[in-house]
C-alpha cells in the first residue's frame, strides 16, 4: 500500500469534530496490528474519544512519530468532495490532506516498508484526537502514558522543514467598570469603552518595548499581542458601564508569558480602575536546544531548523520532557477551501521519514 491509497482511505473518515474517531483509530489498529505493533486506545474520559498508542520493540525505543486525526470543518466553497481524494494532476485535493492526514499517510508508509523484525530500536507511533479545538487529545492521552521515547517527529505540515520551536500564547479577558449616566450628562458617568482604549494603547506601547528580547528562530523573533475581541455599551444616548476585552499574546522564551502577565495586572493597577481579569488560556513555547539532534534534522532535510508563530501539541511533548522535532509534508493550505497536497510532497515526505528511521533504528 501506498502513502497515497492510505491517504484516500484516511481522507474518507469524517473527522470534523471527532466524528468518526473510533472507525479510523480501528483503521490505524488494523494497518499496524498485523505486522507486530502492540496496539493501545488511550480513552478519554470527559469526551470518550481515543488517542491510539502503537509500540514496536518497547526494550530499546527511540523515535515516535505523532500525528492528530481530526480536521477543521469544510467551508461551503469546496469545489470537490472533502471527503473523497481527488487528483487533479500532480495535486491532492481532500479535507485534511495538508493539516494532516497527509503526514499520518506518510509515516504510515516510511513505517510499514521497513524490515521491522531488524530494527535494533524500537518504534512509537502516536495518533490523536481533538487537535484543532483547544489540543485537548495529546493532553489527555500525556496526562496517562508515560512514553518510551528519545525523539518525537510531529507531522504537521511545515513544508518538510524542521520546525524547533513554536511560540507560547496566552489569552486574556478583561471587564472594565464604569458608571451608566444620561449620555447628555458625560460628568456624571464614567465610561467603561474609554477605560478599555485607554488600556489598549498602554498595551500596545508595552508590547513595543519588547521587540528587544529577541528569539532570532522566529519570523517575528519578539513577542506580539492581538486585541481580539471588544464588547460594550447598549444605547446610543448611555454612557457605558462595561466593557469587556479579550485579547492574546505570543511569547518567544520561557517564563516570558508569566512576566508580561505580571506587568499587565501592574499597568491596570495603576490606571485605578475598577476592573476583573482572567486568564483564559496559557500555552508555553516549545523550545528544542538537543543539539545532536537539531544536527540530525539539518543534515537529513538540509534545512536550517526554525520557529513557527502557531501553537501545536509539540508544545505539550515539551511540557511532558520530550525532543520534538515538527516536520510534515505541505503547501501550506491548512483551513482553506480546496486544501490540498502534492504528490512530490508525499514522496519527499516519505523518503525523510525512511532516512529517520534508518538513522534513529537501525
Amino acid at each position: 500500500m501506498k502513502s497515497q491509497q492510505i491517504l484516500a482511505k484516511l481522507i474518507k473518515f469524517n473527522t470534523v469534530k471527532d466524528q468518526e474517531n473510533k472507525i479510523i483509530m480501528k483503521y490505524l489498529a488494523d494497518l499496524l496490528k498485523p505486522v507486530g505493533f502492540k496496539i493501545q486506545m488511550v480513552k478519554d474520559k470527559k469526551t470518550k474519544n481515543l488517542n491510539l498508542l502503537a509500540k514496536f520493540n518497547q526494550k530499546k525505543p527511540v523515535l515516535t512519530f505523532s500525528g492528530h486525526t481530526d480536521t477543521v470543518p469544510a467551508t461551503k466553497d469546496w469545489n470537490y468532495d472533502p471527503f473523497k481524494l481527488t487528483q487533479k494532476g500532480n495535486k491532492l485535493y481532500g479535507l485534511g490532506t495538508s493539516d494532516m492526514k497527509g503526514g499520518i499517510a506518510t509515516f504510515l508508509q516510511a513505517v510499514l516498508k521497513q524490515d521491522l523484525k531488524n530494527l535494533k530500536k524500537g518504534l512509537n507511533l502516536v495518533f490523536t484526537f481533538g487537535e484543532e479545538e483547544a489540543i485537548e487529545g495529546i493532553q489527555s492521552f500525556l496526562k496517562k502514558i508515560k512514553l518510551k521515547t528519545k525523539y518525537i517527529i510531529l507531522a504537521e505540515d511545515t513544508g518538510l522543514g524542521p520546525v524547533v520551536a513554536s511560540k507560547g500564547a496566552y489569552a486574556i479577558k478583561i471587564e472594565f467598570e464604569g458608571k451608566a449616566a444620561h449620555g447628555a450628562e458625560i460628568n456624571k458617568g464614567v465610561n467603561a469603552i474609554l477605560i478599555a482604549q485607554d488600556f489598549i494603547d498602554k498595551l500596545e506601547k508595552y508590547f513595543k518595548k519588547q521587540k528587544n528580547k529577541l528569539n532570532s528562530l522566529f519570523e517575528a523573533p519578539f513577542a506580539t499581542v492581538n486585541v481580539a475581541k471588544v464588547l460594550g455599551g447598549d444605547l446610543i444616548n448611555r454612557i457605558p458601564s462595561y466593557c469587556c476585552l479579550e485579547f492574546e499574546y505570543r511569547t518567544v522564551n520561557y517564563n516570558q508569558g508569566v512576566l508580561i502577565y505580571q506587568d499587565i495586572l501592574a499597568i491596570l493597577k495603576k490606571m485605578n480602575c475598577k476592573f476583573k481579569i482572567k486568564l483564559i488560556n496559557q500555552i508555553e513555547p516549545m523550545l528544542i536546544k538537543n543539539k545532536k539532534l537539531i544536527n540530525s534534522m539539518e543534515k537529513l532535510t538540509n534545512k536550517k531548523v526554525v520557529g513557527i508563530n502557531g501553537a501545536t501539541e509539540g508544545t505539550y511533548y515539551k511540557k511532558y520532557g520530550y525532543d520534538c522535532v515538527i516536520l510534515g509534508p505541505g503547501n501550506g493550505l491548512a483551513h482553506q477551501p480546496n486544501e490540498y497536497i502534492s504528490k512530490d510532497q508525499l514522496k519527499k515526505a516519505e523518503f525523510l521519514y525512511d532516512n529517520f528511521i534508518k538513522e534513529f533504528c537501525y
